[in-house]
This record gives C-alpha cells, structure tokens and sequence, in this order.
C-alpha cells in the first residue's frame, strides 16, 4: 500500500517537448467511456470547450479529478459549453478504475484514492495499449500510441487542461495541476471565471 502510496503521488509522466502548443481543437475521433464514438471538433463546433488530458497512473491528474467533475456538473446542462477529458488510457483500464468490485485491484485502489464517488465526467479513450504494471513501476506497453496522441494534440505533460473559445482557438493552457486543497480550489474556480468570461463575449 505504501508503494501504490508513492507511485499514484509521485508518478507524473513527461513527453517530449514540442516547439509550440496547439492553438485549435484537434481533428480527433475516440469512442467516450461507456458511449459512442464522438468528433471532437463537431461537438466542440460553437462552444467554449474544456479538454483537460490526463493518465489513471498521474498523482496531480487524481486530484484534480474532482474539481473537474464539479466543472462538469455545474455546466452539463449549458449548451454553450462543452467539457471533456482525454485520458491516455484503454476502455478496460477505465472500467477496473471506476467499477470493479475487487478491492485488490491496483485501479480500484487508485481510483478510491482520487476521493471520487463514480466517475461522471465525459472522458475520451486515448489508446488501445494498457500500461504494463511490475514491481510496483509503471510504465507504456506501447509509446507509438502516446507518441501520436502527444502529436496530435501538442502536450508536453499530464495533467494538461486548455479552454478554447467558440471558434476552436486556444485561449488558456495550464500544465501540471496544484495538488493542495486551496490550490485545487482556486484551479476549479478559476477554470469557471475563464468559462463564464468567454460565454458572455
């Protein structure tokens, strides 16, 4: 438990750094967790959108799950916003973090470490090669997948969460999440400053 302690605190993981970021919203297609397959530029067409990259096996990106699940809660009903997540993770991999009854699975375990109840939020399937677990590291079975995901959308490091106003251009980046309960608090308050801010131009 220690080790499983350290290892969803600790474990940020890093891709390689790009020459600048992305300014729009990707051409992208992926199925949704327990949904169809969506693109992401169609239900983003129009809207403020919040997209917000993450991995299972990401400290910082635990705990700010639930702070982004309280921005999807409160705007799910607005038409004029949309708010997604990408997670670099398979549709099995999701399915033992947010439903498996087995308490000895490590997901299970990281999973009840976020603090969340269920997971509500919109969450885009990234990839179809699981991490590979051994001696408590954790690492990709296959990076051709992360590295085409980190082409696509430009992101040097998880959790990376972007605002795009309603013509699919870049407004606000922030890399890295604040892990303490005041920074989380202000992180989530201000992602909803920035919503509103834009809903009202």
């Amino acid at each position: 438990m220690r080790r499983l302690y350290w290892l969803v605190l600790s474990l940020v993981i890093f891709f390689s750094c790009q020459n600048h970021s992305e300014t729009e919203i990707p051409n992208f297609k992926a199925k949704l967790f327990r949904a169809d397959t969506i693109d992401l530029q169609a239900v983003s067409r129009h809207k403020v959108t919040l997209l917000t990259i993450w991995s299972i096996f990401c400290g910082p990106c635990l705990k700010e799950l639930p702070e982004l699940q309280s921005v999807y809660e409160h705007y799910k009903l607005d038409k004029r916003v949309t708010v997604l997540t990408l997670a670099l993770n398979t549709n099995q991999e999701l399915i033992r973090f947010s439903s498996t009854s087995d308490s000895a699975d490590i997901y299970r375990k990281v999973f009840v470490h976020s603090g969340l109840k269920q997971l509500a939020l919109p969450v885009l399937i990234g990839t179809n090669s699981p991490y590979q677990i051994e001696n408590g590291s954790v690492r990709l079975s296959d990076r051709k997948a992360a590295t085409l995901l980190k082409h696509l959308f430009k992101f040097e490091a998880v959790p990376t969460t972007r605002i795009y106003n309603q013509n699919g251009q870049l407004v606000f980046e922030q890399r890295g999440a604040e892990t303490s309960e005041s920074g989380l608090r202000h992180h989530r308050l201000n992602l909803m400053k920035k919503l509103d801010s834009l809903i009202i131009q």
